[in-house]
């Protein structure tokens, strides 16, 4: 919602049963469309720059979406031995596509996402972020993520869920049903990665979510990162692999990583390896 506080105006985030909200002060609204899906905004703030809302509710902005795509990007591809198909369900927004596509080992990344009006409204107002849809290893695919999966059997090495929260048609990439589906179409040495909402404001039951991944794959991990547009700002992400453990880095990357990381914003080796440390209120929530 937006509302005028102090002569300015703000938008406003609702969130945990409406008790607490997160608020941005408003330059300009850039853009505002009912598509078919969804409502899609695209607002100009002080704060963090360009914010895209979903629906009413913040997905990226300028001042932080390094954070999320670059842990998202960079976690599964340094643990695999040797990545050549990727699938990313979501992520209209092009961010994590532009960090899989550093990596020169891999040969195929997908990216279907329902909402085409999301790709486009992004490649016009972040364009930072849909940087990497142009590379020719990138196969954009406005389609149903849930049915889309299903089509494939060991044949992706990394699969990133980039959901909205589980509401509406997002509610069907947080059950055990698909997350069997997303073990299916992953190799023997198949990632999976996941954003798993916040452990303070447990507005959906999180541990539901990781029992789920729990009830399909060997290895279920959590971890956090800081994102400063989604409530309360300590975000859990989920790992979840055949065998591979999370902090296992493969050494034949490294030297690559070691150049890497340094142009990266936020992902380094170190903080990879720290990650997976939980506190005692994150363990309790997600079980792990």
């Amino acid at each position: 919602m937006t509302e005028s506080v102090l002569g300015h105006q703000w938008y406003s985030e609702q969130y945990f049963h409406k008790d607490v909200a997160t608020s941005f002060k408003i330059k300009s609204v850039l853009h505002s469309e009912q598509s078919k899906y969804q409502k899609i905004d695209v607002l100009d703030t002080y704060g963090v720059g360009r914010l895209l809302l979903l629906d009413g509710k913040t997905m990226v902005s300028e001042r932080d979406e390094f954070v999320y795509h670059e842990v998202m990007g960079h976690i599964p591809a340094m643990i695999h031995p040797k990545i050549k198909n990727v699938l990313i369900i979501g992520g209209g927004d092009g961010g994590i596509v532009r960090e899989f596509v550093k990596h020169p080992e891999i040969e195929r990344i997908d990216l279907v996402e329902i909402d085409e009006r999301v790709i486009e409204i992004s490649k016009e107002f972040f364009p930072h972020c849909t940087s990497g849809l142009t590379d020719k290893r990138v196969n954009v695919k406005p389609q149903d993520g849930v049915e889309y999966i299903k089509s494939f059997k060991n044949f992706f090495d990394v699969i990133i869920i980039d959901s909205t929260d589980p509401e509406d048609f997002a509610a069907g990439l947080f059950t055990q049903e698909f997350y069997k589906h997303v073990s299916d179409a992953l190799t023997e040495d198949g990632i999976m990665m996941a954003q798993t909402e916040n452990p303070f404001y447990d507005e959906y039951g999180i541990k539901a979510f990781y029992d789920n991944l729990r009830n399909v794959y060997p290895v279920v991990k959590s971890f956090t990162g800081p994102m400063l547009i989604y409530p309360g700002v300590f975000w859990t992400f989920a790992y979840a692999s055949k065998g591979l453990a999370p902090t296992e880095i493969n050494p034949n990357k490294i030297p690559f990583m070691l150049e890497l990381q340094q142009k990266l914003k936020w992902y380094n080796m170190d903080w990879h390896k720290g990650a997976f440390h939980l506190s005692n209120i994150h363990k309790l929530v997600t079980g792990c």
